[in-house]
């Protein structure tokens, strides 16, 4: 038979949040009542619904339940004098009831390499992707956590303990929520031996999780959370008007008339890793048709409008946060360096000259390529990040990511209909970039990098 442990109380989370009360002189708000006094468990509250017949009870789990999805109800782990040692929120209806009599694990346990800890507001939260459930846990339980390496079980860190059965509830909750998991004698976890789980790495899974579906007490989307406290960010971050250098403008309409064909462009584009020398002519084409700024839009008079420009590629909201940086080594009329593209006036401004700093983000490009030399252009993909971030919540950094991939692909195609090559780079160095520019990598930094040749 599986031991089992003390159940959870059910807590109410914040005794003034709007709409947690339930319609006054029912079963339900008759234990609502109770548990403004403390946390209770399951039987007490179960009878005191009860009283009013099976419909009283039945109102109760339907209220309570959806009130555990809000996040106004919340499962409480506490010692022996009644402090808090884990609060844990529901964020999805199968999420488990922990009110109940938990199943206590037998084997050693760890917690899981998808769990992750970090501070929201003055609280450590205690989260994994696709879970059911987020913990909020006291600085004691987090010590706890510390102790399960997965070489003793819950029995035998319990006993160890000033509390033993306030830690056996605490770490068995935990266990069924899946933030601990069983450790095998050979040292594993069954997440570890699955074939689809061992094959994600956790930040990629926090990444794809956090960014599909807000979960309860999550907020996803545009936002403007940031309104009416800052300013939109401007549509072009850096001084654009005036470049040092002016690239020749191609005649769109020829193109138009005489490019080829759409479907010539798709069947030729290909990654390619083998590059001859740039002219300043065909660099400038290239940039022209892929980013230059062809409209600029001001923000109008509502506090969450924000300037905007109109270009070649699709942008996120319009929001278009990246800014074209090259690392030239070859490309004839231009001379080497670290250059800034101007997307209105269509030039180039040079940030750096030649340096270590520029060497090795061209040797990164080619060894990261397998190519056998650097390539003549180096495009860097730089984001603002604030930017996005004052409009989206939950989806910045992965609708910049979105945005990179729509511009490799208007860039190839580009390329392809030019007879250019090109070959996206699946990473890059964004310190080294940072190290280059001085600018402040939280602020701007490269996202995506593609090289690019005759």
């Amino acid at each position: 038979m599986t031991p089992s442990t003390p159940a959870a109380l059910l807590a109410i989370r914040d005794v003034d949040a709007v709409g947690v009360a339930p319609t006054p002189c029912t079963p339900e708000a008759r234990v609502y009542e109770r548990l403004r006094q403390s946390p209770a468990g399951a039987d007490e509250l179960d009878a005191i619904a009860a009283a009013a017949g099976v419909d009283g009870l039945a109102r109760w789990m339907l209220w309570s339940g959806r009130a555990l999805r809000r996040g106004q109800l919340v499962y409480r782990v506490v010692d022996a004098g009644g402090a808090m040692l884990a609060d844990v929120l529901a964020l999805r209806a199968d999420a488990p009831d922990l009110t109940r009599v938990l199943p206590a694990p037998t084997a050693p346990l760890r917690l899981s390499r998808f769990a992750i800890l970090r501070r929201r507001g003055k609280t450590l939260v205690l989260e994994m992707p696709f879970a059911t459930t987020r913990a909020e846990l006291a600085a004691c339980a987090v010590a706890l956590i510390a102790i399960a390496d997965g070489t003793r079980t819950l029995e035998e860190i319990a006993k160890d303990e000033a509390d033993p059965a306030a830690v056996r509830t605490l770490l068995a909750a935990l266990a069924v929520c899946g933030f601990l998991v069983d450790v095998d004698a050979d040292g594993f976890a069954a997440e570890d031996r699955d074939r689809v789980r061992s094959q994600w790495e956790s930040h990629d899974l926090v990444l794809h999780a956090r960014t599909r579906t807000a979960r309860a007490g999550e907020h996803r989307g545009g936002t403007f959370r940031f309104v009416p406290e800052r300013a939109a960010p401007p549509a072009l971050r850096h001084p654009v008007g005036t470049p040092a250098i002016a690239l020749a403008r191609p005649d769109l309409d020829r193109l138009i008339a005489a490019d080829v064909p759409f479907a010539s462009v798709m069947e030729a584009r290909t990654s390619r890793r083998r590059f001859g020398r740039l002219d300043a002519r065909q660099l400038g084409e290239f940039l022209y048709r892929t980013v230059r700024v062809r409209t600029q839009i001001p923000a109008g008079t509502d506090p969450r409008a924000y300037a905007r420009t109109d270009r070649p590629y699709p942008g996120g909201g319009g929001m278009y946060e990246l800014t074209t940086y090259l690392g030239i080594a070859d490309c004839e009329g231009i001379a080497a360096g670290l250059y800034r593209y101007d997307p209105v006036a269509h030039g180039l401004d040079l940030v750096a000259p030649p340096g270590p700093a520029i060497d090795r983000l061209l040797d990164d490009a080619r060894g990261a390529s397998a190519a056998e030399d650097r390539p003549p252009v180096l495009v860097l993909l730089a984001a603002d990040f604030s930017r996005l971030s004052w409009k989206y919540e939950g989806i910045a950094y992965a609708t910049t990511l979105k945005n990179v991939g729509v511009l490799f692909a208007t860039m190839q195609l580009v390329a392809a209909a030019m007879g250019l090559g090109s070959c996206p780079l699946g990473g890059g160095d964004s310190e080294t970039f940072a190290a280059a520019t001085g600018l402040d990598p939280l602020e701007e930094t490269t996202v995506g990098e593609l090289m690019l040749g005759a």
